[in-house]
Protein backbone atom coordinates (compact mmCIF):
# COMPACT_ATOMS: atom_id res chain seq x y z
CA UNK A 1 0.00 0.00 0.00
CA UNK A 2 1.24 3.55 0.74
CA UNK A 3 4.56 4.98 -0.43
CA UNK A 4 5.96 8.47 0.16
CA UNK A 5 9.22 8.93 -1.73
CA UNK A 6 9.18 6.56 -4.69
CA UNK A 7 8.63 9.26 -7.28
CA UNK A 8 11.81 11.01 -6.14
CA UNK A 9 14.05 7.94 -6.27
CA UNK A 10 16.16 6.68 -9.09
CA UNK A 11 14.54 3.25 -9.30
CA UNK A 12 16.97 1.98 -11.90
CA UNK A 13 19.91 2.59 -9.58
CA UNK A 14 18.07 0.99 -6.68
CA UNK A 15 17.24 -2.08 -8.73
CA UNK A 16 20.90 -2.43 -9.66
CA UNK A 17 21.89 -2.12 -6.01
CA UNK A 18 19.37 -4.75 -4.96
CA UNK A 19 20.55 -7.10 -7.71
CA UNK A 20 24.15 -6.69 -6.59
CA UNK A 21 23.18 -7.47 -3.00
CA UNK A 22 21.36 -10.59 -4.15
CA UNK A 23 24.31 -11.76 -6.21
CA UNK A 24 26.61 -11.32 -3.23
CA UNK A 25 24.26 -13.37 -1.11
CA UNK A 26 24.19 -16.21 -3.64
CA UNK A 27 28.00 -16.37 -3.61
CA UNK A 28 28.14 -16.22 0.17
CA UNK A 29 25.94 -19.19 1.03
CA UNK A 30 23.64 -21.81 -0.38
CA UNK A 31 21.22 -24.07 1.41
CA UNK A 32 17.60 -24.40 2.50
CA UNK A 33 15.55 -23.84 5.62
CA UNK A 34 15.25 -27.58 6.14
CA UNK A 35 19.02 -28.11 6.13
CA UNK A 36 19.70 -26.12 9.28
CA UNK A 37 18.28 -25.64 12.75
CA UNK A 38 15.34 -23.29 12.50
CA UNK A 39 15.79 -19.87 14.02
CA UNK A 40 13.26 -18.63 16.59
CA UNK A 41 13.47 -15.12 15.14
CA UNK A 42 10.62 -13.81 12.98
CA UNK A 43 11.77 -10.82 10.93
CA UNK A 44 9.40 -8.06 9.83
CA UNK A 45 10.00 -5.09 7.54
CA UNK A 46 7.23 -2.51 7.34
CA UNK A 47 6.98 0.34 4.85
CA UNK A 48 5.62 2.69 7.54
CA UNK A 49 4.72 2.93 11.19
CA UNK A 50 3.21 6.38 10.88
CA UNK A 51 -0.10 4.97 9.63
CA UNK A 52 -2.42 2.94 11.84
CA UNK A 53 -3.01 0.21 9.26
CA UNK A 54 0.69 -0.71 9.35
CA UNK A 55 0.82 -0.50 13.13
CA UNK A 56 -1.91 -3.15 13.14
CA UNK A 57 0.03 -5.33 10.70
CA UNK A 58 3.06 -5.20 13.00
CA UNK A 59 1.03 -5.79 16.16
CA UNK A 60 -0.64 -8.80 14.54
CA UNK A 61 2.74 -10.31 13.73
CA UNK A 62 4.08 -9.65 17.23
CA UNK A 63 1.07 -11.40 18.74
CA UNK A 64 1.27 -14.31 16.30
CA UNK A 65 4.99 -14.79 16.95
CA UNK A 66 4.43 -14.71 20.72
CA UNK A 67 1.68 -17.32 20.44
CA UNK A 68 4.18 -19.65 18.73
CA UNK A 69 6.96 -19.00 21.21
CA UNK A 70 8.98 -17.06 18.65
CA UNK A 71 10.92 -13.79 18.89
CA UNK A 72 9.88 -10.75 16.84
CA UNK A 73 12.38 -8.33 15.27
CA UNK A 74 11.33 -5.52 12.97
CA UNK A 75 12.43 -2.54 10.94
CA UNK A 76 10.56 0.48 9.57
CA UNK A 77 11.42 1.93 6.14
CA UNK A 78 9.46 5.10 6.92
CA UNK A 79 8.23 5.35 3.33
CA UNK A 80 11.70 5.11 1.75
CA UNK A 81 12.19 2.35 -0.85
CA UNK A 82 15.97 2.58 -0.52
CA UNK A 83 15.67 2.11 3.24
CA UNK A 84 13.45 -0.92 2.69
CA UNK A 85 16.15 -2.55 0.55
CA UNK A 86 18.72 -1.86 3.26
CA UNK A 87 16.39 -3.20 5.93
CA UNK A 88 15.90 -6.45 4.04
CA UNK A 89 19.66 -6.88 3.70
CA UNK A 90 20.17 -6.22 7.41
CA UNK A 91 17.43 -8.60 8.50
CA UNK A 92 18.59 -11.35 6.14
CA UNK A 93 22.05 -11.21 7.71
CA UNK A 94 20.39 -12.38 10.94
CA UNK A 95 19.18 -15.52 9.10
CA UNK A 96 15.72 -15.44 10.67
CA UNK A 97 13.14 -18.20 10.59
CA UNK A 98 11.46 -16.22 7.80
CA UNK A 99 11.17 -12.63 6.64
CA UNK A 100 7.73 -11.08 6.22
CA UNK A 101 7.24 -7.71 4.54
CA UNK A 102 4.83 -5.32 2.84
CA UNK A 103 6.36 -3.82 -0.29
CA UNK A 104 6.76 -0.14 -0.96
CA UNK A 105 7.81 -1.00 -4.50
CA UNK A 106 6.53 -4.24 -6.01
CA UNK A 107 9.52 -4.64 -8.34
CA UNK A 108 12.45 -3.32 -6.34
CA UNK A 109 12.63 -6.14 -3.80
CA UNK A 110 12.50 -8.97 -6.34
CA UNK A 111 16.31 -9.52 -6.51
CA UNK A 112 16.48 -9.78 -2.73
CA UNK A 113 14.14 -12.78 -2.72
CA UNK A 114 16.95 -14.66 -4.50
CA UNK A 115 19.37 -13.64 -1.77
CA UNK A 116 16.88 -14.82 0.84
CA UNK A 117 16.58 -18.18 -0.91
CA UNK A 118 20.36 -18.58 -0.99
CA UNK A 119 20.43 -18.01 2.77
CA UNK A 120 17.63 -20.46 3.40
CA UNK A 121 15.28 -17.73 4.61
CA UNK A 122 11.70 -18.08 3.33
CA UNK A 123 9.97 -14.83 2.39
CA UNK A 124 6.33 -14.05 3.03
CA UNK A 125 4.60 -10.95 1.61
CA UNK A 126 1.44 -9.32 2.92
CA UNK A 127 -0.85 -6.56 1.65
CA UNK A 128 1.28 -5.47 -1.34
CA UNK A 129 2.85 -8.48 -3.06
CA UNK A 130 5.79 -8.58 -5.44
CA UNK A 131 5.38 -8.91 -9.20
CA UNK A 132 8.10 -11.55 -9.46
CA UNK A 133 10.84 -13.31 -7.54
CA UNK A 134 10.74 -16.27 -5.17
CA UNK A 135 8.21 -15.80 -2.39
CA UNK A 136 7.04 -18.77 -0.31
CA UNK A 137 3.60 -17.31 0.41
CA UNK A 138 1.81 -14.01 -0.17
CA UNK A 139 -1.51 -12.84 1.25
CA UNK A 140 -3.37 -9.84 -0.14
CA UNK A 141 -6.88 -9.02 -1.24
CA UNK A 142 -8.48 -8.30 -4.59
CA UNK A 143 -7.41 -4.68 -4.89
CA UNK A 144 -8.72 -4.28 -8.40
CA UNK A 145 -12.15 -5.59 -7.40
CA UNK A 146 -12.21 -3.21 -4.44
CA UNK A 147 -11.78 -0.34 -6.91
CA UNK A 148 -14.53 -1.78 -9.11
CA UNK A 149 -16.86 -2.03 -6.11
CA UNK A 150 -16.18 1.58 -5.11
CA UNK A 151 -16.86 2.71 -8.69
CA UNK A 152 -20.12 0.79 -8.91
CA UNK A 153 -21.27 2.19 -5.56
CA UNK A 154 -20.40 5.72 -6.73
CA UNK A 155 -22.38 5.20 -9.96
CA UNK A 156 -25.30 3.80 -7.97
CA UNK A 157 -25.39 6.82 -5.66
CA UNK A 158 -25.06 9.28 -8.54
CA UNK A 159 -27.98 7.54 -10.26
CA UNK A 160 -30.01 7.92 -7.07
CA UNK A 161 -29.14 11.63 -7.01
CA UNK A 162 -29.73 12.48 -10.67
CA UNK A 163 -31.94 9.69 -11.99
CA UNK A 164 -29.12 8.44 -14.21
CA UNK A 165 -25.39 7.81 -13.73
CA UNK A 166 -23.87 11.22 -14.28
CA UNK A 167 -21.85 13.82 -12.41
CA UNK A 168 -18.23 14.32 -11.40
CA UNK A 169 -15.94 12.35 -9.10
CA UNK A 170 -12.41 12.98 -7.84
CA UNK A 171 -10.18 9.93 -7.56
CA UNK A 172 -7.33 11.04 -5.28
CA UNK A 173 -5.17 8.00 -6.02
CA UNK A 174 -2.00 6.81 -4.28
CA UNK A 175 1.51 5.85 -5.37
CA UNK A 176 1.51 3.62 -8.45
CA UNK A 177 4.81 1.85 -7.70
CA UNK A 178 2.80 -0.29 -5.26
CA UNK A 179 0.82 -2.82 -7.28
CA UNK A 180 -2.03 -2.81 -4.75
CA UNK A 181 -2.70 0.91 -5.20
CA UNK A 182 -2.17 0.63 -8.95
CA UNK A 183 -4.86 -2.05 -9.13
CA UNK A 184 -7.27 0.01 -7.03
CA UNK A 185 -6.89 2.98 -9.35
CA UNK A 186 -7.35 0.89 -12.47
CA UNK A 187 -10.40 -0.90 -11.10
CA UNK A 188 -12.07 2.35 -10.07
CA UNK A 189 -11.31 4.49 -13.10
CA UNK A 190 -11.67 1.86 -15.81
CA UNK A 191 -15.07 0.82 -14.47
CA UNK A 192 -16.43 4.37 -14.54
CA UNK A 193 -14.83 5.30 -17.86
CA UNK A 194 -15.93 2.15 -19.68
CA UNK A 195 -19.45 1.76 -18.29
CA UNK A 196 -20.58 5.24 -17.27
CA UNK A 197 -19.75 7.71 -20.02
CA UNK A 198 -21.60 10.60 -18.36
CA UNK A 199 -19.57 10.41 -15.15
CA UNK A 200 -16.52 12.65 -15.29
CA UNK A 201 -13.48 11.20 -13.52
CA UNK A 202 -11.00 13.75 -12.18
CA UNK A 203 -7.86 11.70 -11.56
CA UNK A 204 -5.24 13.33 -9.33
CA UNK A 205 -2.37 11.80 -7.29
CA UNK A 206 -1.54 12.38 -3.64
CA UNK A 207 1.56 10.09 -3.45
CA UNK A 208 0.48 8.80 -0.04
CA UNK A 209 1.17 12.04 1.79
CA UNK A 210 -1.37 13.73 4.06
CA UNK A 211 -0.25 17.17 2.91
CA UNK A 212 -0.75 16.31 -0.76
CA UNK A 213 -4.10 14.63 -0.17
CA UNK A 214 -5.37 17.69 1.68
CA UNK A 215 -4.01 20.03 -0.99
CA UNK A 216 -5.49 18.05 -3.88
CA UNK A 217 -8.96 17.72 -2.38
CA UNK A 218 -8.95 21.37 -1.31
CA UNK A 219 -7.92 22.57 -4.76
CA UNK A 220 -10.47 20.37 -6.51
CA UNK A 221 -13.28 21.59 -4.27
CA UNK A 222 -12.35 25.19 -5.08
CA UNK A 223 -12.14 24.50 -8.80
CA UNK A 224 -15.29 22.40 -8.89
CA UNK A 225 -18.13 23.80 -6.78
CA UNK A 226 -20.29 21.18 -8.52
CA UNK A 227 -18.15 18.19 -7.44
CA UNK A 228 -20.42 15.24 -6.66
CA UNK A 229 -18.12 12.57 -5.26
CA UNK A 230 -14.67 11.79 -3.87
CA UNK A 231 -12.91 8.44 -3.77
CA UNK A 232 -9.84 7.86 -1.58
CA UNK A 233 -7.76 4.70 -2.16
CA UNK A 234 -7.34 4.08 1.58
CA UNK A 235 -8.95 5.25 4.82
CA UNK A 236 -5.61 6.77 5.82
CA UNK A 237 -6.39 9.82 3.70
CA UNK A 238 -10.13 10.11 4.27
CA UNK A 239 -9.28 12.38 7.20
CA UNK A 240 -7.71 14.80 4.72
CA UNK A 241 -10.73 14.74 2.43
CA UNK A 242 -13.03 15.37 5.37
CA UNK A 243 -10.82 18.21 6.63
CA UNK A 244 -10.84 19.85 3.19
CA UNK A 245 -14.62 19.60 2.96
CA UNK A 246 -15.09 20.88 6.49
CA UNK A 247 -12.78 23.87 5.90
CA UNK A 248 -14.76 24.86 2.83
CA UNK A 249 -18.08 24.22 4.62
CA UNK A 250 -18.97 21.36 2.27
CA UNK A 251 -19.00 18.47 4.74
CA UNK A 252 -22.60 17.27 5.07
CA UNK A 253 -23.94 13.90 6.27
CA UNK A 254 -25.26 11.16 4.01
CA UNK A 255 -28.79 12.10 2.97
CA UNK A 256 -28.25 15.87 3.03
CA UNK A 257 -28.95 17.53 -0.33
CA UNK A 258 -25.45 19.06 -0.35
CA UNK A 259 -23.68 15.84 0.67
CA UNK A 260 -20.59 14.92 -1.38
CA UNK A 261 -20.45 11.16 -1.94
CA UNK A 262 -17.38 9.71 -0.20
CA UNK A 263 -16.01 6.20 -0.68
CA UNK A 264 -12.82 4.53 0.52
CA UNK A 265 -11.06 1.22 1.11
CA UNK A 266 -9.72 -0.47 4.30
CA UNK A 267 -12.60 -0.53 6.86
CA UNK A 268 -10.39 0.87 9.62
CA UNK A 269 -11.75 1.65 13.10
CA UNK A 270 -12.28 5.28 12.07
CA UNK A 271 -14.15 4.21 8.95
CA UNK A 272 -16.33 1.83 10.96
CA UNK A 273 -17.47 4.74 13.11
CA UNK A 274 -17.99 6.98 10.05
CA UNK A 275 -20.14 4.31 8.39
CA UNK A 276 -22.21 3.77 11.54
CA UNK A 277 -22.67 7.54 11.93
CA UNK A 278 -23.70 8.04 8.29
CA UNK A 279 -20.71 10.25 7.51
CA UNK A 280 -19.24 8.14 4.69
CA UNK A 281 -21.20 6.40 1.95
CA UNK A 282 -19.23 3.21 1.52
CA UNK A 283 -16.06 1.57 2.78
CA UNK A 284 -14.61 -1.65 1.41
CA UNK A 285 -12.84 -3.95 3.85
CA UNK A 286 -9.49 -5.62 3.68
CA UNK A 287 -8.07 -7.54 6.66
CA UNK A 288 -4.53 -6.81 7.89
CA UNK A 289 -4.82 -9.18 10.85
CA UNK A 290 -5.72 -12.06 8.54
CA UNK A 291 -2.85 -11.18 6.20
CA UNK A 292 -0.24 -11.69 8.88
CA UNK A 293 -1.79 -14.61 10.74
CA UNK A 294 -2.38 -16.59 7.57
CA UNK A 295 1.01 -15.99 5.97
CA UNK A 296 2.66 -17.26 9.17
CA UNK A 297 0.38 -20.31 9.20
CA UNK A 298 1.26 -21.10 5.58
CA UNK A 299 5.00 -20.72 6.21
CA UNK A 300 4.85 -22.91 9.32
CA UNK A 301 2.53 -25.57 7.93
CA UNK A 302 4.10 -25.94 4.51
CA UNK A 303 7.29 -24.02 3.72
CA UNK A 304 9.27 -24.94 6.83
CA UNK A 305 8.33 -28.57 6.25
CA UNK A 306 9.70 -28.47 2.73
CA UNK A 307 6.27 -28.51 1.11
CA UNK A 308 4.83 -26.04 -1.40
CA UNK A 309 1.78 -24.03 -0.37
CA UNK A 310 -1.10 -25.79 -2.14
CA UNK A 311 -3.24 -23.93 -4.65
CA UNK A 312 -7.01 -24.01 -4.44
CA UNK A 313 -9.91 -22.81 -2.27
CA UNK A 314 -9.08 -21.49 1.19
CA UNK A 315 -11.61 -21.30 4.01
CA UNK A 316 -11.24 -19.85 7.49
CA UNK A 317 -14.35 -18.90 9.44
CA UNK A 318 -12.30 -16.95 11.97
CA UNK A 319 -12.52 -14.05 9.51
CA UNK A 320 -15.62 -12.25 8.26
CA UNK A 321 -14.90 -12.99 4.59
CA UNK A 322 -14.44 -16.74 5.36
CA UNK A 323 -13.41 -17.90 1.87
CA UNK A 324 -10.57 -17.00 -0.49
CA UNK A 325 -8.42 -18.61 -3.17
CA UNK A 326 -4.74 -19.58 -3.30
CA UNK A 327 -3.36 -19.43 -6.83
CA UNK A 328 -0.01 -19.30 -8.57
CA UNK A 329 1.36 -15.80 -9.20
CA UNK A 330 4.59 -14.45 -10.76
CA UNK A 331 6.18 -14.50 -7.29
CA UNK A 332 4.71 -17.77 -6.01
CA UNK A 333 1.57 -18.92 -4.12
CA UNK A 334 -0.81 -16.02 -3.50
CA UNK A 335 -3.91 -16.08 -1.29
CA UNK A 336 -6.39 -13.47 -2.44
CA UNK A 337 -8.95 -12.39 0.13
CA UNK A 338 -12.22 -11.07 -1.33
CA UNK A 339 -13.22 -7.46 -0.58
CA UNK A 340 -16.59 -6.74 1.01
CA UNK A 341 -18.59 -3.70 2.08
CA UNK A 342 -18.52 -2.60 5.69
CA UNK A 343 -22.12 -1.55 6.39
CA UNK A 344 -24.25 -0.36 9.27
CA UNK A 345 -25.85 -3.80 9.30
CA UNK A 346 -22.63 -5.81 9.67
CA UNK A 347 -20.49 -3.24 11.53
CA UNK A 348 -20.83 -4.94 14.93
CA UNK A 349 -19.57 -8.33 13.77
CA UNK A 350 -16.64 -9.16 16.10
CA UNK A 351 -14.58 -10.60 13.23
CA UNK A 352 -14.00 -7.21 11.57
CA UNK A 353 -10.37 -6.25 12.13
CA UNK A 354 -11.53 -2.85 13.36
CA UNK A 355 -13.49 -4.50 16.15
CA UNK A 356 -10.64 -6.85 17.03
CA UNK A 357 -8.08 -4.08 17.50
CA UNK A 358 -10.36 -1.74 19.41
CA UNK A 359 -12.41 -4.16 21.53
CA UNK A 360 -9.99 -7.06 22.04
CA UNK A 361 -6.54 -5.49 21.68
CA UNK A 362 -7.72 -2.17 23.19
CA UNK A 363 -5.85 -0.08 20.59
CA UNK A 364 -7.02 3.40 19.63
CA UNK A 365 -6.70 4.85 16.14
CA UNK A 366 -5.47 8.40 15.72
CA UNK A 367 -6.22 10.57 12.68
CA UNK A 368 -4.05 8.39 10.38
Amino acid sequence: MPNVMDFRLNRRALLASAAASAAAGVMARSGSAGAQELSKVVAWETPYLGFFFFVVLQEALKRKAESLGLQFVGKDANGDSNAQVNDWNSLLLQKPRYLISDALDSELLIPLTKKAKSLGVPVGMVDTPLTGGTVAASVTFDNRQSGVMAAEKTAELLTKKYGSPKGSVLNNYGSLTAVALRNRKEGFEETLQSKYKDIEVISRPQNNQHEEALAVVSATLRERPDLDAIHMPTDIFVVDARKAMETQKRLFPVGHEKHIILTSIDASPNALEWVKAGEIDADIAQDPIAYVEIVVDLLEQYTLKGQPVPAGPYENKKYFWEKGTIADSPSGPLLTIPPYFLTKENADDPRHWANVVTKVWKMEQNAG
